[in-house]
């Protein structure tokens, strides 16, 4: 009996890395996921703004504001149409491991113009 003593602290010291490294995946997946969104959201609601009538100005500034930080905006007007693609890097949400995992995200939304 004696031997055995502290063999379940001894596997759980084995196991544990691997629990660190899943919770780190899955910080990292949701971190993705919710900028992407956050992209997502940005480019639709500048695509609206500016086939609306409303600035490429304004509606930079308002993608940029609702955008994870150094977001990059591009407008494209032809045809009748109104494309906007917002991008930028993700990062982990964690200083020490933010160049970990970094990925580029964009999206593009695409509006038909109204009528004046």
């Amino acid at each position: 009996m004696r031997r055995e003593r502290g063999m379940v602290t001894a596997e759980l010291m084995t196991i544990a890395p691997f629990g660190v490294a899943l919770a780190f995946l899955l910080l990292w997946i949701v971190s993705l996921g919710l900028t992407q969104v956050r992209l997502a959201d940005a480019s639709r609601e500048s695509a609206r703004m500016i086939a609306r009538g409303e600035s490429t100005a304004a509606a930079t500034a308002m993608a940029r504001h609702h955008a994870p930080g150094r977001a990059t905006v591009e407008v494209t007007t032809a045809d009748g149409t109104v494309s906007v693609t917002v991008g930028t890097r993700s990062r982990m949400p964690i200083p020490f491991f933010s160049g970990i995992g970094s990925r580029s995200l964009e999206s593009t939304s695409v509006a038909a113009q109204e009528d004046p």
